[in-house]
């Protein structure tokens, strides 16, 4: 048995939406209470290639959120599954960018990217799903955050709702069945609603690029 479907049929046996540790007397949960995750750090349970889920994880876990935003919801095993080919070094890096775009076109999505900031708000405003790649300024590291329109606006800009940004506050959310505590994830159930300069500025980012993900006319 090859080491990726050893991987899927274990992730079969999780609750994602159980994923939580305790902190500060409350249950810190890996999702909101709508299913999509928003803390890679609680994902410790989750394996990918040679390696666990929560500091390398963001490529999948991105993905798995697009795809509950295009109205596919899939589980989170198969999800890892399907990428396992795209992680490097066994996982330990994360996910091949470039890996990303025909995902989603082997399964039937458009898919466009936009680098300004005016044709990123313009286009994301009419996606149900988006997805940004950024590389951190100070930690020369990167991420992939999967994230959606928002009603409302900051001085002009649009604001998006953020999933596994991993910058938002913790708030409380909606306790899931048989939690012991109360239970808060990043954003809470309001979500991380920012602009898209505001979630950049804290990253001091170097460089980013936007995929914008929509369904086959």
């Amino acid at each position: 048995m090859t080491r990726q479907f050893e991987n899927y049929l274990y992730n079969k046996t999780l609750q994602l939406g159980k994923q939580a540790k305790e902190q500060n007397g409350t249950l810190r949960c890996a999702t909101d209470s709508k299913g999509r995750i928003v803390d890679q750090h609680m994902l410790s349970a989750y394996r990918m290639g040679r390696v666990t889920s929560e500091n390398a994880g963001c490529g999948w876990v991105a993905c798995y959120n697009a795809l509950r935003l295009l109205g596919k919801p899939q589980n989170a095993a198969r999800t890892i599954l399907e990428l396992e080919t795209a992680f490097v070094f066994g996982g330990k890096r994360g996910t091949r960018t470039v890996q990303l775009a025909p995902y989603f076109l082997k399964k039937g999505f458009s898919v466009s990217f936009s680098t300004t900031r005016a044709a990123a708000q313009k286009k994301a405003k009419d996606c149900a799903a988006n997805i940004i790649y950024y590389v951190r300024g100070d930690l020369r590291t990167a991420h992939f955050v999967a994230f959606s329109p928002a009603d409302g606006e900051k001085d002009g800009a649009p604001l998006f709702c953020w999933y596994n940004a991993l910058s938002a506050p913790l708030l409380p959310r909606a306790p899931f069945e048989g939690a012991a505590l109360p239970c808060v994830c990043f954003g809470g159930d309001a979500g991380d609603l920012r602009t898209l300069a505001d979630l950049l500025a804290p990253e001091k980012s170097i460089f980013w690029i936007v995929m914008h993900i929509t369904s086959k006319t």
